[in-house]
């Protein structure tokens, strides 16, 4: 019989850029108990203290084996141990973009909007990923959407945002857009006026 049990048996799953913590547990030796990875390894971003808190906020998505030692506080003749074998599932998260919708352009004159990312791993890399800008119009893998348009009317595109997850990732997230562009305001005409002239009679006198 294994002297020292680890509990829980199983782990519940966690979510990629989502805090997780978890304790763990030991019976049937003399406490306190130490706690540690004996084999495999925990996903990136969590930790196992020596007291058997596991926690931290995973950057990587998938499915991690990995075993866990309790050794007991016993010193005649050895400590003892019992160790729990774990799949520590990690899911994708789910990544949103904002602003759900763009600011409308005036076709001639300066843009810029900046597009950003949560829910996963940051830093984010976006991208257009279907449909077209207007022309004049670029987006930056930073987000930052910025240019001259030089055409009117609306133009669809989807960005898509990928994060900097490991394991089963990157993630990505969509969202779509329309951005309006405008004609320029025509200014009004501006009308010269000239005076008539003063005539002056030979003999001086207008």
């Amino acid at each position: 019989d294994v002297p020292v049990s680890v509990t829980p048996g199983a782990l519940p799953a966690g979510t990629v850029a989502t805090a997780y913590a978890q304790n763990l547990g030991a019976s049937g030796g003399t406490g306190p108990y130490t706690f540690a990875v004996t084999a495999g390894a925990l996903p990136a971003g969590l930790t196992l203290t020596a007291g058997g808190a596991l926690g931290g906020t995973p950057s990587a998505g998938g499915t991690f084996n990995f075993t866990v030692t309790a050794t007991d506080s016993t010193t005649v003749p050895a400590p003892l141990t019992g160790s729990q074998a774990y799949a520590l599932v990690v899911n994708a998260p789910a990544i949103s973009l904002a602003p759900a919708t763009l600011p409308n352009a005036t076709a001639g004159a300066p843009y810029s909007a900046s597009i950003t990312a949560t829910g996963g791993t940051s830093p984010y890399a976006f991208a257009v990923t279907a449909g077209s800008l207007p022309a004049g119009v670029t987006l930056a893998p930073s987000g930052a959407l910025a240019g001259t348009p030089t055409a009117t009317g609306p133009f669809n595109f989807t960005v898509t945002a990928t994060d900097s997850s490991t394991g089963t990732g990157p993630f990505t997230g969509t969202q779509a857009y329309t951005l309006t562009v405008g004609a320029a305001p025509v200014s009004p005409a501006t009308s010269t006026v000239t005076a008539n002239p003063t005539i002056v009679a030979a003999d001086g006198v207008a």
